[in-house]
């Protein structure tokens, strides 16, 4: 990929993740983007294969993620898209996302809640903000755009809808949907 093209991708990728940055200025030592290792991850590459399908079988099943979040344009939109959330998030991030996501909760990830001067409260995830109007997918899946003087209360929150996985599924299903996850990659 060009450079060009590659930052322009970062870039887009943080305004929706909050975590991008160019591959160059990565440290070495950033758990959340260490780069993969070759050696017995190549070894077990058809384990992977197989993880990654047990995977998918539990994001769309059990585990319900499609629900809140969107694969390849299919899924709900109240959650950020995890098309390439393999490009972008390590093992290590998404694992601790699965099991604790209020301590994973990245900033550009978070959900704002607002009530109108009428008392109508609007909770959703944020797409955009200035300093007069913030634009919002609700929780209907409606694109929102609301003006900040016409509300009586707007706050951006601090902990997440997304419920923690830890004790919903075994630690070899969470592996085995950080598998999946990781294999979605930009195309």
């Amino acid at each position: 990929m060009t450079r060009p093209r590659l930052l322009i991708r970062c870039a887009l990728t943080a305004a929706l993740f909050g975590v991008c940055a160019p591959l160059h200025a990565r440290g070495q030592d950033d758990p959340l983007h260490r780069p993969a290792t070759a050696g017995p991850a190549v070894a077990n590459a058809a384990q992977g294969t197989d993880a990654a399908a047990r995977g998918k079988a539990i994001f769309e099943g059990k585990g319900a993620c499609q629900s809140c979040h969107r694969v390849s344009a299919v899924g709900s939109r109240v959650a950020p898209d995890l098309t390439s959330i393999g490009s972008i998030l390590s093992a290590e991030a998404l694992t601790k996302t699965l099991t604790d996501p209020n301590a994973a909760l990245r900033p550009a990830v978070r959900s704002v809640r607002a009530v109108t001067k009428d008392g109508k409260v609007v909770t959703g995830v944020r797409l955009n903000e200035d300093m007069y109007t913030v634009q919002l997918i609700d929780e209907q899946e409606r694109l929102r755009s609301l003006t900040k003087k016409e509300l009586r209360e707007y706050a951006i929150l601090t902990t997440a809808r997304m419920p923690s996985y830890r004790e919903k599924l075994s630690t070899q299903e969470i592996a085995d949907v950080v598998s999946y996850l990781r294999s979605l990659k930009n195309p």
